[in-house]
């Protein structure tokens, strides 16, 4: 995947000579923006480690530590862009549907199917309370997707320090959900927009109406509440695909690049309310991020500087550290009580790096090299469907970009693969 960024013109002048740096441009850019997410993610959790009295009581504080919905939004806006984008990397109208799904859980399950067994070993090594016949159900809805819909009506008997893991059964539920429909209007790009702008429209009354019925816990792990975030990276897919290219000056997307991202630190404060962000918070953000995604996909050089590799790096490993850090926190707060809050955050911080190093090396770049692996090309439809369904047919190709891999270094360059053997999923 992408990790360099030029700014300014020389940049420009390259990705029109060399389309894959245009394409590692984009995707640094949006690796940037899922590496700020998840910053906003871990010291969401950090409650569990450091006093949160002193953060709470400043109002100009608090979103940096209270903001972790308005970052998972993020990831989910993201994802249903590049789901879009790899699902119509051959043409849309050429996806397959069983070798997507199959994909994105190969993607996905490897890490987890790790994670989640050693957390539950380690307990072991702790007074912990939790019977085994609790862990047995969390493992088993965990493994299967269906973790967000159990916490949801047994949260008190749910293991706490896997209840972050919600966020990949709603995205799984969501990815199923959405790839079958569109599989059904893959033909037309207008039926896709009708289609999934008139859904959007639903889950949007959906989540407002039940948010004023139910507790705000139980709306935030719903499904229905949560994936309109999905569809609205999705729609954007499907609407850039109608664009054509250079119908918007190079001026013009940058000002809405910049714009849209400034915007999102009023939008960080309004959203760290749950009331105010499931009512127009989500909507506001969704609207912005579109804003700044179209702009980063159409060529604004928003996020693309080389100051900002750390970020970008951080946003290729998103998905180990999501998994890991929240039950790193917490099996360093059993285990460190009587310290004080700074060398406990720092251990917790140091065991969680450990833990995504020798994920990403004995697993994870593994899992990246078999989903590129020839075998897949094999499985592909054998029958192309006419390639007008895709006018625009985005570069975005190869493996499925919505879940970020950082395996960059392990694979030759862009340039070296041809598009023949690229992947559609």
């Amino acid at each position: 995947m992408a990790q360099t960024g030029i700014d300014g013109t020389a940049t420009r002048g390259s990705a029109q000579a060399d389309p894959d740096a245009r394409v590692r441009r984009r995707l640094a850019a949006m690796d940037s923006l899922r590496g700020a997410a998840i910053v906003v993610v871990v010291l969401s959790h950090g409650w569990i480690l450091w006093p949160i009295d002193w953060i709470d009581s400043h109002e100009w504080v608090r979103p940096v530590f209270r903001s972790g919905n308005f970052a998972v939004t993020i990831f989910f806006v993201v994802t249903g862009y590049l789901v879009h984008r790899s699902l119509s990397a051959h043409g849309i109208a050429n996806m397959g549907l069983v070798l997507g799904i199959v994909r994105r859980v190969v993607r996905v399950a490897p890490v987890v199917l790790v994670a989640v067994p050693v957390v539950v070993l380690a307990s072991g090594f702790v007074d912990d309370p939790t019977p085994s016949r609790t862990n047995g159900k969390t493992m088993l809805h965990v493994f299967t997707y269906t973790w967000n819909w159990y916490v949801q009506t047994n949260a008190m008997e749910s293991r706490w320090d896997l209840g972050h893991l919600w966020y990949l059964s709603v995205d799984m539920q969501a990815f199923v959900a959405l790839t079958v429909l569109l599989y059904f209007v893959r033909r037309r790009l207008v039926a896709q927009v009708a289609v999934l702008g008139g859904l959007l429209l639903l889950l949007t009354w959906w989540r407002m109406h039940v948010a004023e019925l139910e507790p705000v816990l139980n709306v935030l792990l719903r499904t229905t509440a949560r994936m309109d975030a999905i569809v609205v990276g999705m729609l954007l897919g499907a609407v850039l695909a109608l664009v054509p290219r250079g119908a918007l000056s190079h001026r013009t997307l940058s000002w809405t690049g910049g714009a849209s991202l400034v915007a999102l630190l009023p939008l960080l404060w309004y959203c760290s309310d749950d009331q105010r962000f499931l009512h127009w918070g989500v909507t506001l953000l969704e609207l912005d991020l579109a804003l700044l995604l179209g702009a980063i996909a159409l060529g604004s050089g928003t996020l693309t500087s080389e100051r900002l590799r750390p970020m970008a790096f951080l946003g290729r490993h998103s998905l180990v550290i999501y998994v890991w850090h929240y039950p790193a926190f917490a099996a360093v707060d059993a285990r460190t009580r009587d310290w004080a809050w700074p060398p406990r955050a720092l251990v917790a911080l140091l065991v969680t790096v450990g833990l995504c190093v020798a994920t990403h090396y004995l697993l994870e770049r593994h899992v990246a090299r078999f989903l590129t692996h020839p075998f897949w090309l094999r499985l592909r439809p054998r029958t192309p469907a006419q390639p007008s369904a895709d006018p625009r047919s985005d570069e975005l190709r190869a493996e499925d970009l919505s879940m970020p891999v950082g395996v960059a270094a392990t694979r030759g360059p862009a340039s070296s693969r041809s598009p023949s053997a690229t992947l559609s999923d």
